[in-house]
């Protein structure tokens, strides 16, 4: 990191380091909002939000294994396979063994699964709605673009940290 010269330069980070902190809480906090929201919509549904998002990567990437799943739901192996299981014994999840690995099981929703994760897309999507309605196309492309960008950084400082210790 690289340190001020002058004083004025160390008004000048500082400013900066401020203004990147109230982004951070502006990102942090419209998750939150946004998940709160999500939540509140699916509940009638007997849905989590976990849930959800397991549904939706199946609905998006047929034969994903558990392990995939894990990683794009960010959440324990062991969380998703105990809502896998559940489904499975209720016809939502249909689990086939992987031709690559003997050990892993590809996942894919039944027609009861579809049916649900296409109600639930229509939930996802009015709330998406909602939160971008006062965006145009170049906005929302930018915001893309930035959070990619964002993520690519993060994703490199996590790499460097596994490198330490």
């Amino acid at each position: 990191m690289n340190t001020p010269d002058t004083p004025s330069d160390t008004v000048a980070a500082q400013a900066r380091l401020d203004q990147a902190t109230e982004a951070w809480i502006s990102v942090v906090r419209t998750y939150q909002q946004c998940t709160a929201a999500l939540a509140q919509r699916l509940e009638p549904h007997g849905i989590s939000v976990l849930q959800h998002e397991v549904l939706m990567n199946l609905r998006r990437t047929p034969g994903l294994t558990q392990q995939h799943l894990s990683d794009r739901c960010f959440s324990a192996k062991s969380g998703i396979s105990m809502i896998v299981a559940k489904w499975v014994k209720e016809g939502i999840v249909a689990r086939e063994r992987s031709a690559s690995d003997s050990r892993a099981w590809n996942l894919s929703l039944t027609a009861r699964g579809v049916a649900l994760a296409d109600t639930l897309k229509d939930v996802q999507d009015q709330v998406v709605l909602a939160m971008t309605q006062d965006y145009g196309a170049e906005d929302l492309e930018q915001i893309k673009e930035q959070m990619a960008k964002a993520s690519a950084r993060l994703l490199e400082m996590g790499k460097e940290g596994a490198g330490r210790g």
